[in-house]
């Protein structure tokens, strides 16, 4: 087997086929998969200083062997199998280019009529563990949904799709579901976790602060209508009421 080095990360090596060593010795990637069994980010760990480091697996071996790669450049894989991170399997791309990867390649796409059930389905189930919170103060459904669903499901997301790197991702992640829990527990009428959290690390990722995402969601829009009075609504909206 023929390595070569990773320029990156000093002492490590790795062949065209993903087999890595580290000073010498046989280094084993970490094949990821979540509580769901969703196959994510292939990683290597190594220690320094007493602490664990993560890499991409994916980028070290295009740094080694794909011709004109960059750092910073995003990563696909020709058969979608993210856990396959053989050389030839190995894409280069941009941004943009990324991101019609991901529309393409998600596994939360809806692309059929059974996806689009599911997901209106898990909709409606966090709609009703808000609601159960509101009357009972029962916080323990959303605890054992978050457990075993969305905690994996948003570090996947943020590991995978953002590409924040383990550290950064076990950060930003308690710290938007702790901001949901705040909201819900507070009386905001959250009905979609999942949307709330990820478009809170989106924002992370674009602005580098979490924000509050919704107040830029809502722009100014002008409302007319007929024998409707419209003014309670808040006031970042732009209103007029047209009666009879």
């Amino acid at each position: 087997m023929t390595y070569r080095q990773v320029k990156s990360v000093p002492g490590l090596e790795v062949t065209a086929d993903a087999q890595f060593r580290y000073n010498g010795k046989p280094k084993k990637a970490i094949y990821c998969t979540t509580v769901t069994g969703r196959r994510a980010t292939v990683r290597i760990m190594i220690m320094w200083g007493g602490k664990n480091h993560y890499w991409q697996a994916a980028k070290l071996v295009a740094e080694a062997w794909k011709y004109g790669y960059e750092d910073g450049d995003r990563i696909t894989y020709k058969d979608g199998d993210c856990h396959n991170i053989k050389a030839d399997n190995l894409l280069l791309t941009d941004e943009k280019g990324y991101d019609e990867y991901m529309r393409r390649n998600s596994v939360m796409r809806a692309d059929s009529l059974e996806e689009r059930k599911r997901k209106l389905q898990l909709v409606i189930d966090e709609a009703g563990m808000t609601l159960n919170y509101m009357k009972t103060l029962d916080i323990e459904p959303i605890n054992r949904h978050v457990k075993e669903y969305l905690y994996p499901c948003l570090m996947t997301f943020a590991m995978k799709t953002l590409q924040f790197g383990e550290k950064k991702s076990m950060e930003a992640v308690p710290e938007v579901l702790g901001t949901m829990y705040e909201k819900i527990m507070n009386g905001m009428c959250l009905y979609n976790y999942e949307r709330f959290c990820k478009k809170m690390l989106h924002t992370l990722k674009k602005t580098g602060r979490y924000g509050e995402y919704w107040h830029k969601l809502c722009k100014p829009i002008q409302i007319e209508v007929e024998q409707l009075n419209l003014d309670c609504l808040w006031e970042r909206y732009k209103v007029t009421s047209r009666r009879k």
